[in-house]
């Protein structure tokens, strides 16, 4: 064959197969389109990613960061508009100071779907205990991973990186946590502990009063004259009625003080707990 018949077959080829090229990007994109995946962050890839034959669509850019990695892939059920929980592969990015900026729109940053039956807030992560129906777990979760998801919303408006953002955001939630526990459930306790004593006195008091009412009205109504009301409350009859109403008094004043002792002092000590747990969890977050 000449070279010049050579060369027009490579022609028509080319003029043949450009159409086929063309579509090439169009077919990729709607097949990767067609893809669920959650929201991935940069700098987070699942185990799984390098495995044969598996199929990851690509994730979207967000202003100033880099290309992100495959969305990871959950081993449990992730509802709709949530995410599994990130597994960080490579240190987050450290907060380039310089590079901060007043707070620009950018799309809401996806809540963490935990696994089924298991507590998480932020960093704090344990299975949820059998006791713990899911009447409560899941709106409990629901409400920490919305928080969360804020948190990070608001930090990569700002400029901060997505996988620090979410490192951020976590450990704040947790730090939260953890310090509501440390100050407030001890706060709590030794609350309870005083209020139950002064509601065992006061209530005592009282059921010892109702006690003696009773006495005083039985004898009333039996005909007992007035000057003997006296000693029909100090008669060996009336010592189970009086003392009985101290018990029961001293009972309900025990379980009423101890409820408001461990309101009125674990309450805000667990929020100022809170508070610095959380100031200290996004500290750590955003340094480590």
């Amino acid at each position: 064959m000449s070279r010049r018949h050579r060369e027009m077959n490579s022609g028509v080829a080319r003029h043949a197969f450009r159409p086929v090229l063309g579509a090439l990007p169009l077919a990729v994109a709607i097949a990767c389109a067609g893809i669920a995946q959650a929201i991935p962050q940069p700098g987070v890839t699942d185990p799984g990613a390098s495995s044969p034959g598996s199929e990851h669509a690509l994730s979207p850019r967000q202003p100033g960061t880099t290309v992100t990695p495959p969305a990871p892939q959950a081993e449990y059920a992730v509802p709709e508009n949530h995410r599994p929980i990130p597994v960080e592969t490579d240190p987050a990015p450290a907060i380039n100071w310089q590079e901060l900026h007043a707070p620009e729109p950018i799309t809401p940053v996806e809540p963490i779907a935990p696994p089924p039956r298991t507590v998480r807030i932020g960093e704090f992560v344990t299975p949820a205990p059998d006791e713990l129906p899911d009447e409560i777990l899941n709106p409990v979760n629901d409400a920490a991973a919305q928080t969360e998801a804020v948190i990070s919303t608001g930090l990569q408006s700002v400029g901060i990186n997505p996988s620090r953002s979410d490192k951020i955001a976590a450990a704040t939630a947790g730090g939260a946590v953890l310090g509501a526990a440390i100050v407030g459930i001890p706060s709590a306790i030794g609350g309870a502990v005083g209020g139950g004593l002064i509601g065992a006195g006061v209530g005592a008091g009282i059921g010892a009063g109702i006690g003696v009412a009773i006495v005083a009205g039985t004898a009333v109504a039996a005909g007992v004259p007035t000057g003997g009301l006296g000693a029909a409350i100090a008669a060996p009859a009336a010592v189970p009625i009086i003392g009985g109403g101290a018990l029961i008094g001293a009972g309900v004043g025990a379980a009423v003080g101890a409820g408001l002792g461990a309101v009125v002092i674990g309450v805000p000590a667990a929020v100022l707990g809170g508070v610095a747990g959380g100031a200290a969890g996004g500290f750590l977050g955003g340094a480590f």
